[in-house]
């Protein structure tokens, strides 16, 4: 109970502190833009910085559910105005919680930034990989056949079965390697979704 009512305290926290966050970036944006000349490389930095507060899940930095409602809408859009591929990668984190009960949340949190970074650096550019909620993940990947998606997700999930999560104590020099992953492939087709499992 007790790193139930932690976690619960540290995610308020958090969502305080990106409001905070945001709450001052648009004071600095609002200063910015009243000045007589503003300077162009303030107000881009000022406005790539809210952009990625607004579409980037702030633990992971992957993109956030909104922006996956928009893209995955216009990514089926396209495959069907275009008679393309699209496939989707859904993933979670096997025992999660039973990983923060026993590590506790900030090694959790390691954890899924760790996940996150590995699978985007698996990815492509075009693809896209967004935190769903909690330890659930999408990616979704334009272009791609069901059996390459699959591919993918199995080049992603032995990567991950292989990493070793570093540790958020120090006294733990090996890091921790027990995080592996349950994934579900889909493709979109004029048929349907076809999945794989």
């Amino acid at each position: 109970m007790q790193k139930e009512s932690e976690g619960k305290s540290n995610n308020k926290k958090a969502k305080q502190k990106r409001f905070d966050t945001l709450y001052q970036l648009s004071k600095e944006f609002k200063t910015e833009i009243q000045k007589p000349k503003p300077e162009v490389e303030v107000l881009e930095k000022l406005f790539n910085e809210l952009y990625s507060y607004a579409t980037k899940d702030h633990l992971t930095g992957a993109f956030n559910r909104r922006v996956l409602d928009e893209l995955i809408s216009k990514e089926i859009e396209r495959a069907i105005r275009n008679n393309l591929p699209l496939s989707a990668i859904m993933f979670d984190i096997d025992n999660f919680k039973g990983y923060n009960d026993r590590y506790g949340h900030l090694q959790g949190d390691i954890a899924l930034k760790t996940v996150t970074s590995a699978v985007q650096k698996l990815t492509r550019k075009e693809d896209f990989v967004a935190r769903y909620g909690g330890e659930e993940f999408i990616i979704v990947l334009p272009d791609t056949t069901l059996e390459k998606a699959r591919e993918i997700a199995e080049r992603i999930r032995k990567k991950i079965a292989e990493t070793k999560i570093p540790a958020a104590n120090k006294d733990v020099e090996d890091g921790y390697d027990e995080i592996t992953l349950s994934m579900g492939v889909a493709q979109l087709s004029k048929k349907g979704i076809h999945h794989m499992l």
